[in-house]
């Protein structure tokens, strides 16, 4: 019988080992995998103020209500999701900027907006958590993109590529922990729809999370991307 303590840090080694191919193969897209990282790293930990109330119960080593696996979790899927697109189509920075508007504070001004809309799905609407997640992913991601209709196809291919991503990781992680979504998830409140054995909200989320997060640095910096040589 394995040890369902261990599966969540065995989950964030399968991202980490992704994590790290892409780290080390693509020396161009280093600053953005590490800026992006650290930012969705912090948000791992403060997410779980929602997804523990009603989507799952996650173990892990050290027994606390959130372990040091959620921010490992959202580091490597930040940083994971923010490349993909550029290593599986052949893409790297252009020089050219597009200074049109101070990108920086709209983004700032659109995670507020964001934030208060998922608020009020999740306290006063009582939708599930994380069904808010990723209508919120999804309301940030066309926000950036009514600003910057270039990056449509960047956010579409990111959501396709991490929601791939995480069901082959979760392919892996059923193999060693194949009850893991009985002991870990209240199922009772999802949709009862499997992809494979795989709750499709897992995916849903996934795609919604690349989506916002492919297209983030390029809008966040105003650069543009171009096909490598």
């Amino acid at each position: 019988m394995p040890d369902y303590q261990f599966a969540y840090l065995i989950g964030d080694l399968i991202a980490f080992t992704v994590w790290l191919i892409l780290f080390i193969h693509r020396k161009d897209l280093r600053h953005k995998m590490l800026f992006l990282s650290i930012i969705v790293g912090f948000i791992g930990p403060i997410s779980e103020f929602w997804y523990l109330k009603d989507y799952w119960k996650p173990l892990n080593i050290t027994n606390t209500t959130i372990g040091i696996e959620d921010y490992f979790f959202g580091f490597f899927i930040g940083g994971i999701a923010s490349v993909l697109y550029e290593e599986f189509f052949a893409k790297k920075f252009s020089q050219r900027h597009l200074r049109k508007h101070h990108w920086v504070v709209i983004l700032i001004m659109l995670m507020g907006i964001t934030v208060v809309i998922s608020n009020i799905l999740f306290f006063i609407l009582k939708i599930n958590s994380i069904y808010v997640g990723t209508i919120a992913f999804l309301i940030m991601c066309f926000c950036m993109l009514v600003f910057r209709k270039d990056l449509w196809f960047d956010a579409v291919a990111s959501g396709l590529l991490l929601s791939t991503f995480f069901f082959l990781g979760y392919v892996i992680l059923l193999i060693i922990y194949p009850d893991i979504f009985n002991k870990m998830w209240y199922l009772q409140n999802l949709s009862g729809i499997y992809v494979g054995k795989i709750p499709i909200e897992e995916i849903l989320w996934a795609f919604g999370a690349g989506m916002m997060t492919g297209p983030m640095y390029e809008f966040y910096t105003g650069l543009t991307l171009k096909k490598s040589t």
